[in-house]
């Protein structure tokens, strides 16, 4: 028996290793084509030169598009930024937008005075609302009104 399992584990270390060399073989095989892809792609020089060529003319027409879209933007740009600077310039000078500016910061400041008022006259409320007080003071009262005709009755008796 103990050259049976021998022969068995040295037959699994076969199996194993020709499984090994299979998927390796099958990446050899696969680096193989993609280097003869490239072997084909790379010694057609004269291609590769016409395609870097023509791709750089590409991006050479699309940088000079481009710098002239950035030109007429920075134009544009500075067009409207004169203009808003302008007429910031005439809505400081108009005597209409200076009074309400005045009038939109005293607003501000009648509406915080308003908060404030609210918040003050809330606080006072609850600091006077007698009606607990006087829920506890009627049944006072009247436990004590009881207690008085429960001795009178006790009395009499």
């Amino acid at each position: 028996m103990g050259e049976s399992q021998r022969l068995q584990q040295d037959l699994q270390k076969v199996e194993q290793l020709e499984s090994k060399i299979t998927s390796e073989m099958t990446f050899l095989k696969e680096n193989i084509q993609q280097m003869s892809e490239g072997l084909n792609t790379y010694s057609d020089l004269d291609g590769l030169r016409a395609s870097a060529e023509e791709k750089k003319k590409k991006l050479q027409e699309d940088k000079i598009i481009l710098t002239k879209c950035r030109d007429t933007f920075k134009t544009t740009m500075a067009q409207f930024n004169s203009e808003n600077d302008k007429l910031k310039s005439q809505l400081q000078d108009n005597e209409t937008h200076a009074q309400l500016t005045n009038l939109e910061r005293k607003w501000q400041q009648h509406e915080q005075n308003n908060f404030v008022m609210k918040e003050f006259i809330a606080s006072k409320s609850q600091e006077s609302d007698y009606k607990q007080v006087m829920k506890t003071v009627t049944r006072q009262i009247a436990d004590y009104n009881k207690t008085l005709i429960d001795a009178l009755q006790n009395s009499r008796n």
